[in-house]
């Protein structure tokens, strides 16, 4: 027999999906008081949450006619018809948060909407009462004895550590989300994080991410196609080792986007090591109709039209942003100066008019050869200290350099005698298939062989008939992140693998002369304080720091 279940049934179903952990409550309460229109925001914690949560906000309050509403499945004062959900403005709109919390915790919400306050309480999904309170307007939410009533899912809650690091995770992504609100975040009668409304994120990045990264932001503010992004950028010295430190934000809403955030990530580019993160705050504004936020209960997953080209779009600019700006090395390095020249051209793509690297366009100590250490580091010396030299990083930068210039130059291509079969899934084949013409535009010349596979006729003059397999797997997969091919990408990938297979290794001796013309090869390269992957190439101890470890100086 099918029968309709209870309500009390229906919102522990859907506490199932909406109420995972404590920060998942309160983000639903948090969100609920930026719809309300919320300028303070003061978050109060016991014991990571599974005591109490409590939220309490200064916006516009809800009716005492209201307040037994909002306990009501799919019952929601931001939406009114079908229409609507094309057209979300508001974090919430489903009308599932509340009853859900409800049905797993003793709740209670205060509100005033100016006239006079009223206070609803609800144990385990079932009313408790109705009454009058004195509070100021706003509103009031506390969740009491999280899952008391759901043995299994308190069991899993084990460690209230790791329950505090998620809670301080969601206060921070809504601190950045939310620079025009002002935040206070208690745990156990002790102030934790702050926020002050003030738009100022110099001032949030200290308060999230410490001193040392709010000294070096760079902003992005660009409208193209009535796509308005804006962005605040963390230096690419200070990374993380997850992504959960990249704020991406949708029409306001805090959200989950793989591609959109790997485009911030592979906008850093070489300045970000392998497997390092960076910190960054990106906001997108779109037209709502374009975005589809009903995806997932917990409103984080959204769709969005064209978003390949939104993912590209994205990495040129945080590409851009970089490239316009001279970075330093290190904080204890010397400051160089990097060449602008040399950022811009893996934009520009514009072919080289000459061979071989340029003349030196970068300010580069001059220093006195001492020895190698471990076969791997050369150490010079001058007056302002010592600096180690990561033997391989160097000459790595230098054929990289040299590599991406003749990558550069305009494709004559080679035909081959005796065409390449290469080999390649059914998915792979379709990819290629649907973009032949712009592949021809590379050099590459393909055509089909039968049913399955391709026969490569001619390439570019550059490529060597062993990296090709490498090189069409690059291709594959910039169309596949992208749906689109970018040469900048292709020739800097290319120009990284060949590079590092032929560099100096570790644990190689080197002559004096060889090591002199490194050097001179390095002075000459505009990028020399980094590897293509990131790593520093050059590392400076000054002669103050050197005399402190030797207890010289006190």
């Amino acid at each position: 027999m099918i029968i309709k279940l209870s309500d009390k049934v229906a919102n522990r179903i859907a506490a199932g999906e909406v109420v995972t952990r404590p920060n998942s409550v309160l983000k639903e309460l948090i969100e609920n008081a930026l719809d309300a229109e919320a300028s303070e925001i003061t978050i109060i914690l016991k014991n990571s949450g599974m005591q109490e949560i409590k939220v309490i906000d200064n916006g516009k309050g809800i009716s005492k006619t209201d307040l037994p509403k909002a306990f009501l499945r799919h019952a929601t004062s931001k939406i009114k018809s079908e229409y609507d959900l094309d057209y979300i403005k508001t974090l919430g709109f489903r009308g599932e948060a509340i009853p859900a919390i409800a049905a797993v915790s003793k709740m209670a919400i205060k509100s005033n909407q100016g006239s006079g306050g009223y206070k609803i309480v609800y144990h385990g999904g079932e009313y408790q009462l109705l009454e009058p309170v004195a509070l100021n307007k706003g509103t009031e939410v506390t969740v009491k004895d999280l899952f008391y009533n759901v043995p299994a899912r308190l069991k899993q809650i084990r460690n209230l550590t790791t329950e505090l690091g998620h809670l301080t995770k969601t206060c921070d992504s809504f601190i950045s989300s939310n620079p025009q609100v002002a935040f206070k975040i208690y745990h156990n009668e002790r102030l934790l994080k702050q926020s002050y409304g003030n738009n100022d994120f110099k001032m949030i990045f200290n308060t999230l991410f410490g001193s040392a990264l709010s000294e070096n932001i760079t902003t992005i503010s660009k409208t193209i196609d009535n796509i308005h992004l804006k962005a605040y950028l963390g230096d690419p010295k200070f990374t993380k080792t997850r992504k959960d430190n990249i704020f991406l934000v949708v029409n306001k809403r805090l959200v989950n986007n793989y591609l959109l955030t790997n485009a911030i990530i592979d906008g850093y580019g070489t300045m970000l090591m392998t497997k390092r993160y960076p910190v960054a705050i990106f906001f997108v504004d779109i037209d709502i109709s374009l975005v589809d936020v009903n995806i997932h209960p917990q409103k984080r997953e959204v769709k969005i039209i064209n978003e390949y080209r939104l993912a590209s779009l994205i990495k040129t600019e945080v590409k851009n942003a970089f490239h316009k700006k001279h970075l330093p090395v290190e904080r204890e390095i010397f400051t160089p100066i990097t060449s602008e020249d040399y950022l811009l051209n893996e934009l520009e793509l514009e072919y080289p008019h000459d061979d071989g690297i340029k003349e030196e366009l970068t300010i580069f100590p001059e220093f006195d050869y001492i020895g190698q250490f471990q076969g791997t580091y050369l150490l010079f010396q001058n007056e302002k200290g010592l600096y180690l030299i990561d033997q391989h990083a160097a000459e790595e930068r230098i054929r990289y350099e040299r590599y991406y210039q003749s990558l550069g130059k305009k494709t004559v291509l080679k035909n081959l005698l005796i065409p390449l079969v290469l080999s390649l899934t059914k998915e792979e084949e379709l990819i290629l298939k649907n973009h032949l013409k712009e592949i021809h535009q590379l050099g590459f010349e393909l055509e089909l062989a039968g049913h399955q596979g391709f026969f490569l006729k001619s390439l570019p003059i550059w490529l060597d008939d062993g990296d090709v397999d490498d090189f069409i797997q690059l291709i594959i997969l910039s169309l596949e992140k992208y749906q689109t091919l970018n040469l900048s990408d292709l020739r800097d990938n290319l120009a990284k693998s060949i590079a590092c297979k032929g560099a100096i290794k570790a644990n190689q001796a080197l002559s004096n002369e060889e090591v002199n013309q490194l050097i001179k090869d390095l002075k000459k390269a505009k990028n020399p304080y980094y590897c293509p992957h990131g790593r520093p190439v050059i590392v400076f101890y000054s002669s103050y720091q050197v005399e402190k470890w030797f207890k010289r100086i006190v």
